[in-house]
Parts: C-alpha cells; sequence; structure tokens
C-alpha cells in the first residue's frame, strides 16, 4: 500500500477507472433490483463488492495516516481480520458447495486449496490446543 510506483498519470488512471466503475455499478444496482439473477451469483458479486468496499476503505485510511504523519501500519490489522472474515465465509460457501456436491475432486484448484488450508490449519491448531484442556 505504499505510494511507491504511483505517480500522477497512474493516480488520474486509477481515479478514473474507479469512477467508471462507479457508474457500471450503479447501472448494475438497476438491473439487480429487477430480481432477474441467480442467487449464487449475486452472492458472490455481494462478497466482491464487499472485499472491494474493504480494500478501498483500508486504502483510504492509509492515504489519510500518511498525510497526517502517523503511522499507516496500523490499517494492517484492521486488513487481517477483514482477511480472516472472508476467508471464514469462503470457507462456508465451499463446505455448502462440497454438501450439494457442486464442487468435486475433479474441480480445478481444489488440490490447491486443500494444501494451503492443511498449512493453514497447521499454523492455526497450535494456537487453539493452549485454550483446550
Amino acid at each position: 500500500m505504499g505510494s511507491s510506483g504511483v505517480g500522477p498519470g497512474r493516480e488520474r488512471s486509477v481515479s478514473e477507472r474507479l469512477k467508471a466503475a462507479t457508474d457500471e455499478l450503479q447501472k448494475l444496482e438497476q438491473l439487480v433490483v429487477s430480481g432477474d439473477c441467480s442467487p449464487r451469483v449475486l452472492s458472490e458479486f455481494r462478497g466482491a463488492v464487499d472485499s472491494m468496499r474493504q480494500t478501498a476503505w483500508a486504502v483510504q485510511q492509509w492515504i489519510e495516516l500518511q498525510r497526517q504523519n502517523r503511522d499507516p501500519y496500523t490499517v494492517m490489522g484492521l486488513l487481517a481480520e477483514e482477511r480472516v472474515r472472508r476467508a471464514t465465509q469462503l470457507a462456508r460457501d465451499l463446505r455448502i458447495d462440497l454438501e450439494s456436491l457442486e464442487l468435486s475432486v475433479e474441480t480445478e484448484g481444489l488440490d490447491n486449496l486443500f494444501q494451503a488450508t492443511k498449512g493453514l490449519y497447521e499454523r492455526l491448531a497450535p494456537l487453539f490446543r493452549k485454550n483446550v484442556g
């Protein structure tokens, strides 16, 4: 989130893209209100929008703290908390997908997901073993 690599030209480009995305989201809102979309697609969209909202908030906080000559790294803890929240929701959604047989061993990337969650479990388990007993 540092300022390296962000020059006036790139900043303007990002601002223009954000404006265009905002306009598109407002148009999509009108379509969503019609209710003519898959609940699953709508849920995935909501997750993506929520993630973007949180990221935009964190970046905004980072910039504001830098402008105030305060430590912008205080935002990092909030970002970690948000990643935990999103990962929890994704894990719940994936469990539902597995139960409904929408995912199988043939699903591309599922083996990588298994390895990643196994590694995460191995790092998390010691934190919770202290509290069990």
